[in-house]
């Protein structure tokens, strides 16, 4: 079970940081649906704190889902349970 949650987390901490490369590039990071209106995203130009700020939160999301994943695969931390 350390495996598979070792490789999922590496792989969703990796895919954050990843979008927050593409965020840097475009200018635009998405944020997840916004109801009826469409995708919520944050423009660097048009709304620069909500940007900077999404930017902070999943590049340390990010970064914690990698240190936890290779923890988890390093066998110095323990899996999640199962219940």
């Amino acid at each position: 079970m350390a495996i598979f949650e070792g490789l999922l987390f590496l792989l969703f901490g990796a895919g954050l940081l990843w979008m927050d490369g593409q965020a840097l590039r475009s200018g635009r990071l998405p944020c997840g649906p916004n109801g009826f209106k469409g995708r919520l995203a944050f423009s660097r130009n048009e709304q620069p704190a909500g940007f900077w700020v999404m930017f902070a939160l999943y590049g340390a999301a990010g970064l914690w889902l990698l240190v936890l994943a290779l923890q988890l695969l390093a066998g110095q931390a323990t899996p999640l349970p199962l219940r």
